[in-house]
């Protein structure tokens, strides 16, 4: 890995920590405090088309489909920069809802309508994330994952394409597995 690949996988982490309290406040983190301040940090390293924000103070949008805990995490996030934009978190009631966000969580409980909710974004600028075996396979853009032991992603960059949104090579190289999918859409 390069100096600066080092030096990113450091800022990762250190925004995590940052995030979530330091190890005294917080011994353990949650599962989903640690997937909520994944999705954030995803958002630091990706850049949107001027498109997807139709003024300069245009919020960043992080928005939530389906019952998870992960919601709860995503909620405390609320307020924080992401390229000087204040984000805003939001809970939907249905996919269609998820075409103004800019990134979207799917939950577990989605699973079954997985397919058709990221159908319908199909050249949105929206960055897809989810926690469900096989998302980036399925037509999502960066998959939670277990692996090793602790939290991994994977990346769909064919998705990333379609959906006109560029992603910090650096991010690239820290994902465990790269796809040029094109997904079950």
């Amino acid at each position: 890995m390069t100096r600066h690949g080092h030096r990113t996988l450091l800022v990762l982490a250190a925004g995590v920590l940052l995030l979530l309290g330091s190890a005294r406040a917080q011994p353990t983190l949650t599962e989903s405090q640690a997937k909520a301040a994944f999705v954030l940090n995803f958002a630091r390293y990706v850049e949107w088309p001027e498109r997807a924000f139709p003024a300069r103070e245009t919020p960043l949008s992080i928005c939530l489909l389906g019952r998870d805990p992960v919601g709860n995490a995503l909620l405390a996030l609320e307020g924080r920069q992401v390229h000087n934009r204040v984000v805003t978190v939001r809970r939907l009631a249905n996919a269609d809802e998820a075409r103004t966000c800019h990134v979207l969580f799917l939950a577990e409980s989605e699973e079954r309508r997985l397919v058709h909710a990221l159908r319908g974004l199909i050249g949105l600028p929206v960055l897809t994330v989810g926690d469900t075996d096989g998302f980036i396979d399925n037509g999502g853009a960066i998959g939670l994952v277990q692996g090793e032991g602790r939290l991994q992603f994977e990346v769909n960059r064919h998705v990333l394409d379609q959906a006109q949104l560029k992603a910090s090579s650096n991010l690239l190289k820290l994902a465990r597995n790269l796809s040029d999918l094109k997904g079950r859409n």
